[in-house]
């Protein structure tokens, strides 16, 4: 608890942070730019510890936000019915990557709503898991910036 560690040594789901949490399948890590995340063990492929930084954090998701609470539970599965009904990002990249409401938790698999639609992903195949923080992804800023550009051309 309180190192500053790596979570596996790239890819997608690589990230950097403090200790928050531990239980007997997960790790729970905070780092400013991406809030706390939750990663199921069994995924996970190596943690590094960073012997030199000693930098604390203080757990907010955003600069004048709401400190962001830390759930604990026995296991994984008791974490993901600890966060039914917010907002949260399931796996860290890729196109296995989700962000929605979590609808339902069950120790099968867990119902989120993602634009309208009811998405349901096995638990077995979440490898990382946060809650609290709305990140827009790639597509939606393509979205945007079509559409300013369509009402710029519309205006001229």
């Amino acid at each position: 608890m309180g190192k500053q560690v790596r979570l596996d040594r790239g890819g997608p789901e690589s990230r950097q942070g403090e200790i928050v949490a531990v239980g007997f399948d997960y790790v729970g890590i905070y780092n400013e730019k991406d809030g706390l995340i939750y990663y199921n063990t069994s995924h996970l492929k190596s943690m590094t510890v960073n012997t030199k930084d000693t930098m604390e954090y203080l757990l907010t998701a955003q600069p004048n936000a709401t400190p962001l609470k830390i759930m604990e539970a026995d296991n994984f599965i008791g974490l993901l019915k600890g966060m039914k009904n917010l907002w949260c990002q399931v796996n860290r990249g890729g196109h296995e990557s989700v962000q929605g409401v979590l609808a339902d938790a069950n120790d099968d698999y867990i119902t989120m709503v993602v634009n309208h639609e009811l998405v349901t992903i096995f638990n077995f195949h979440i490898k990382s898991m946060s809650y609290g923080v709305k990140k827009e992804n790639q597509e939606e800023k393509k979205e945007q910036k079509q559409e300013q550009k369509q009402d710029s051309n519309e205006k001229k």
